[in-house]
C-alpha cells in the first residue's frame, strides 16, 4: 500500500470512528463502498448491518452482504410489490423535490426498518462520486464497462473529459445526501457518510483525476480489509430495483396506470422518466400532508 491509499485509509477509519454512537448501525450492500465503512465500523464496535434486497437475483445482494456483515447482528429486508403500493404515498410525503431514482423506495423500506434497532445509519454514500464508480465515468475514461452496461449510452448533458466529468458527478451528490437525509428522518434516524466527511472529500478532491476512477485507489486503500470477492466485482450496480418489472403485473399495474395513464417500458429499465411522472403527479399538496 503506497503512502497515498494509506493516508485515505487513516482518513476514512477516523471519520468512522467519530460518526460511531451508541446506538448505530450501517446500511450494507454487497459493494466496496458500504462494506468499506462497515468494516473500519467494526474496528470500533460490534454494529447491526441492514441489507434491503428484492425477489430475483439481479435484485439480490444479499450473497454479497453476507461476506462482511455478521449473522448474528445482521438484518435482511425483502421489499415487494404489495410493499411499494401499501407504502408509495407515506415514501413521496418524507421525499422533497428534486425526485431521484427508483432505489428511494429501498432506502425508504429500508429505513423503516432500521429504525427499530437504532438512532443513527452510517452508509457509503460519497464513494461512487469521490472514487469514480458510475458507469458514466468509465465511458468517459476509456474504462472497462461493469457487467450488463454494454449498451449504455452517456447522458446528453455529461462531460465529455475526465476532470468535468468528476466534477459533475461530484455536484450532484448534495441531492443524493438529501434523499438520504429524507427517508431516514422520517423515522427519526440521522445519517452519516463517512466518506463526506471534510477531511476525506479534502484529502481526494486534491488528488489527479486519473486516480479517482474506478475506485482503485480505495480498493488499494481497503485491499486487506474488504474481501477480495468484492473488491473484484464487475456487476455491481448500486441498489437496483424492479420497479419497472413490477409495473407490468398486478399489484403495482393498476397503481401506476391509475397514476399516470402509463406504463414503463420493460425493455428500458434504466428510464426513471415514469418514476418522475409518478412522484410528481402523485405528490400530495403541503397542506394535505400537513
Amino acid at each position: 500500500m503506497d503512502s497515498t491509499a494509506r493516508k485515505l485509509r487513516a482518513l476514512v477509519r477516523e471519520a468512522v470512528g467519530e460518526a460511531m454512537g451508541p446506538e448505530t448501525g450501517a446500511v450494507l450492500s454487497g459493494g466496496i463502498d458500504s462494506s468499506t465503512i462497515t468494516l473500519l465500523a467494526r474496528s470500533f464496535d460490534e454494529i447491526p448491518t441492514f441489507t434491503g434486497y428484492y425477489e430475483g437475483a439481479a435484485y439480490d445482494e444479499r450473497p454479497w452482504a453476507r461476506l462482511v456483515a455478521q449473522a448474528d447482528n445482521h438484518h435482511e429486508i425483502l421489499i415487494t410489490p404489495e410493499d411499494f403500493v401499501e407504502h408509495f404515498d407515506a415514501m413521496l410525503r418524507a421525499a422533497r423535490p428534486p425526485y431521484q431514482g427508483m432505489g428511494t423506495f429501498g432506502q425508504y423500506m429500508v429505513a423503516a426498518h432500521a429504525s427499530l434497532y437504532v438512532d443513527r445509519v452510517l452508509s457509503g454514500e460519497g464513494g461512487d462520486e469521490l472514487f469514480g464508480g458510475y458507469c458514466r465515468l468509465l465511458v468517459v475514461a476509456g474504462e472497462e464497462r461493469p457487467d450488463g452496461y454494454e449498451d449504455y449510452q452517456l447522458p446528453e448533458d455529461y462531460p465529455e473529459t475526465l476532470e468535468e466529468a468528476l466534477a459533475w458527478d461530484w455536484q450532484r451528490l448534495p441531492d443524493l445526501l438529501a434523499v438520504d437525509e429524507q427517508m431516514t428522518s422520517a423515522f427519526g434516524l440521522e445519517a452519516v457518510a463517512p466518506f463526506c466527511d471534510e477531511r476525506v472529500v479534502e484529502f481526494v478532491l486534491d488528488l489527479p483525476p486519473e486516480l479517482r476512477v474506478g475506485k482503485k485507489l480505495l480498493k488499494q486503500a481497503m485491499r486487506d480489509l474488504v474481501p477480495s470477492e468484492i473488491l473484484e466485482r464487475t456487476d455491481k450496480r448500486g441498489f437496483p430495483a424492479p420497479l419497472v418489472e413490477w409495473a407490468q403485473r398486478e399489484p403495482v399495474r393498476s397503481f401506476v396506470k391509475d397514476r399516470i395513464d402509463y406504463l414503463p417500458r420493460p425493455d428500458k429499465p434504466w428510464d426513471r422518466g415514469w418514476w418522475l411522472d409518478l412522484c410528481e403527479r402523485s405528490n400530495p399538496p403541503l397542506e394535505a400532508v400537513a
